[in-house]
């Protein structure tokens, strides 16, 4: 046993439930003091306890290490994933997988629940004119804004080639907007969609077909899968390191940066995650219902798609000389 492994064992856990936790795989860092007992029950012996070196190295942050650069620019998603075998998360992979729920919790939910004090979602205590006007619309598109760019940057925070590619990625976290929003209400934390309070606003800029088919695809979002609290989260990392996932806007004149190829390690990055989602989505759903699943998810984006870009249409044509579409188009900073 090295002298870190019996510093460990001299540590006292205590149960904060009477020693009654449930442990299992989803459960089992809830209560470490639980967790011990049941692996001492099943036989494990104390010298098999890991070091608090070891500990370190494993709970360290979410920084893709140059390891990971490596490994991925030899590999690809498809052939690091053996289809034999459903059981290849590692223990650095379930420690990635809690830290990104962690940083959703923490940078998107909390900030969003803490937003309703500056711009609420219900404003009836104005009165009415005030809450026809364009600036309320924007207001609560930044406020969902925000909160994914506080998630992506806690994600991203530790990968410093962001700070010279920003604009490869900073158009594509408003192309996030309607899956976000469908996590937040999948996860309870928003009960009706974003523009409930302000139907009469919203079809009166988009029009009442567009706010429709939005709402369908919003609930698609939430039907067509067993909802689990990763898949999402991992999507939202992976579409904004996607390159070129904003709907194209027509220009009178293109420039070279129009058409520059993304830099390679925002697609080592991407890899990265799109396998570790890979194989938490195989172990959720088994080989056969994730080709499923990723076919169908892929058909939604497409269709967003769709959607993002009549709406953009409708923004350019507003006869406000470009009041409406210069507020939309507000850069947004990491």
């Amino acid at each position: 046993m090295t002298m870190d492994s019996r510093a460990l064992c001299v540590i006292r856990y205590t149960c904060r439930l009477l020693s009654t936790c449930e442990i299992t795989i989803a459960t089992r860092r809830h209560c470490s003091a639980c967790r011990l007992n049941k692996c001492f029950r099943q036989g494990m012996k104390k010298e098999l306890i890991r070091s608090l070196t070891a500990i370190g190295r494993a709970t360290s942050g979410m920084i893709v290490s140059s390891h990971y650069h490596e490994q991925l620019s030899r590999l690809t998603t498809m052939n690091f994933l053996p289809s034999n075998n459903q059981s290849t998360l590692s223990f650095d992979d379930w420690n990635l997988i809690t830290n990104i729920r962690n940083a959703y919790e923490d940078y998107c939910i909390e900030p969003f629940l803490a937003s309703h004090e500056t711009i609420p979602l219900i404003i009836t205590t104005q009165p009415y004119r005030s809450r026809i006007k364009i600036q309320r619309l924007i207001d609560i598109r930044e406020k969902y804004l925000n909160v994914i760019v506080s998630f992506i940057k806690r994600i991203l925070q530790y990968n410093k080639f962001l700070e010279n590619n920003y604009q490869y990625i900073k158009d594509n976290i408003r192309t996030l907007l309607s899956l976000n929003t469908s996590e937040l209400m999948k996860s309870n934390v928003l009960k009706y969609f974003p523009w409930e309070y302000d139907r009469f606003l919203f079809e009166s800029i988009f029009t009442e077909n567009l706010i429709q088919h939005l709402e369908k695809h919003i609930l698609m979002y939430e039907t067509f899968s067993p909802y689990d609290p990763l898949f999402i989260k991992l999507f939202l990392i992976i579409l904004v390191l996607t390159c070129g996932i904003s709907p194209v806007f027509k220009k009178i004149q293109y420039n070279s940066n129009d058409f520059n190829p993304c830099p390679k390690e925002i697609f080592l990055t991407q890899n990265y995650y799109l396998t570790l989602l890979w194989k938490y989505v195989i172990y959720r759903l088994g080989y056969y219902d994730s080709i499923m699943y990723s076919v169908r998810f892929i058909q939604h984006i497409l269709r967003r798609q769709v959607i993002e870009a009549d709406l953009n249409d409708i923004i350019e044509k507003r006869d406000d000389h470009g009041q409406l579409a210069q507020l939309m188009e507000k850069t947004i900073q990491i």
